[in-house]
């Protein structure tokens, strides 16, 4: 069951009034964000449990590792103020979600595609060097993700 880290999200005492509203949005569009791409997650005291794979992923037409679906049992993503946009590290994987995203104008599908981008990096059967265009067929094509599918660029 991949983990929505919540506490990460939280503002701390000492943050200042603009950052705790954009953190608590940001927060509120994650928890959105994970119910599109995974479904109803089981909420702990810690954070959120979301026990389906993400929808519309097909290990062979995607080229995904046999084992996506045991990898997706030990995904965390939190937010991370040392992270400037969105990262994976497909060692541990997790996903972490920086200040970049604190901007409320982010519209939702975008935060999602990346997401998704993020969790795909980790997902991925093949080099490193050849994610990017099989990252951007499956957002576009398997899940049917309307726009862009790399809105910002991100690598």
């Amino acid at each position: 069951m991949a983990f929505l880290y919540i506490d990460s999200f939280v503002p701390g005492a000492s943050e200042l009034p603009g950052i705790v509203d954009d953190k608590n949005a940001l927060l509120k569009r994650m928890k959105l964000v994970m119910l599109r791409i995974s479904g109803e997650p089981v909420i702990t005291s810690y954070g959120y449990l979301y026990p389906k794979p993400p929808k519309g992923l097909s290990r062979s037409r995607d080229q995904l590792k046999a084992n996506y679906k045991k990898i997706w049992e030990d995904v965390i993503i939190a937010f991370d103020w040392d992270t400037y946009g969105a990262t994976a590290n497909t060692r541990t994987y997790e996903v972490n979600i920086g200040e970049f995203f604190l901007k409320k104008e982010i519209p939702e599908l975008d935060l999602q595609k990346v997401v998704m981008h993020e969790i795909l990096h980790i997902f991925l059967d093949m080099p490193r060097s050849m994610h990017h265009p099989q990252i951007n067929k499956i957002i576009k094509h398997s899940l049917g993700l309307k726009g862009e599918p790399n809105p910002f660029g991100t690598d």
